[in-house]
C-alpha cells in the first residue's frame, strides 16, 4: 500500500450480491446497499466475483450522495468532533467509504475483476431490484451549506458526473470509461487518473 488509507478506501474485501438467478448487482454505501443486501437471493466472494460477466450498478446524484454520506460518517463512525471531523474532511475530502467516490467503489471492483462490463442505473430504478424503502437520511442543511463552495470537491464529482450522466442506461467496462474521460474531460483525466498512473509507473 503506497498510503495507511488505501485499504480503508479500497479494502481487499468486496462483495456482490445476486438478487435472481444470473442478475448481480454491484451495492455501494449511500446508494440503498442495505436494502439491495437485504432482498439478495446469495452474496457472492471474490472468487464467485471474479468469475461473473456483468453487475449492475445503482448510482446517485454525487454531491447529494457525498453529503449524505459525510453525515452518517459523522453520527455514527467518526470518534472527533463534528468540528474536528469536518475539518478532516474538507482538506482530504475523502477518508471513508461513505463519501468516497462512486467512482472509487468501481475502481475497486475491476481490481478483482479487470473485465467485468456494468450497466449504470439511476435510484429511480431500484424498484426493479427491490421492494424494500429507501430509507435517506433527512438532509443537514449546514453540510450542504458548508460543502456547496468547495471546488475542490467539486472538481472531483465529476468523476462521478461521468457515471450518473454520461453512461445512464449503459453496458461498459472500465477502459471504455477511462477512455471517455480522457477524450471528453482532459483535464479531470490529467488530474486524476494520469497523475495516479505516474505515481505507480515508479514502482515498474
Amino acid at each position: 500500500m503506497l498510503s495507511y488509507i488505501d485499504p480503508i478506501l479500497f479494502p481487499d474485501e468486496i462483495l456482490v450480491i445476486e438478487l435472481t438467478k444470473d442478475r448481480y448487482v454491484y451495492p455501494i454505501y449511500k446508494n440503498a446497499s442495505s436494502s439491495l443486501f437485504e432482498t439478495a437471493e446469495n452474496i457472492l466472494n471474490i472468487g464467485l466475483i471474479q468469475q461473473i460477466d456483468q453487475v449492475e450498478v445503482f448510482v446517485r446524484e454525487p454531491f447529494e450522495r457525498y453529503v449524505s454520506g459525510v453525515q452518517t460518517y459523522l453520527r455514527y463512525i467518526s470518534d472527533l468532533d463534528r468540528k474536528t471531523s469536518l475539518q478532516f474532511i474538507e482538506e482530504f475530502l475523502f477518508l471513508n467509504r461513505h463519501f468516497i467516490l462512486q467512482f472509487h467503489w468501481i475502481m475497486n471492483l475491476v481490481r478483482f475483476n479487470p473485465d467485468i462490463k456494468m450497466t449504470f442505473r439511476t435510484m429511480e430504478e431500484l424498484k426493479d431490484a427491490t421492494d424494500l424503502t429507501w430509507n435517506a437520511l433527512i438532509r443537514d442543511q449546514s453540510l450542504i451549506d458548508y460543502f456547496k463552495e468547495n471546488e475542490k470537491l467539486w472538481f472531483y464529482l465529476q468523476l462521478d458526473k461521468v457515471l450518473t450522466e454520461d453512461f445512464i442506461g449503459q453496458t461498459v467496462n472500465m477502459k471504455t470509461i477511462v477512455a471517455h474521460i480522457k477524450d471528453k474531460y482532459p483535464v479531470l483525466y490529467e488530474e486524476t487518473i494520469e497523475r495516479s498512473r505516474e505515481l505507480c509507473a515508479v514502482l515498474g
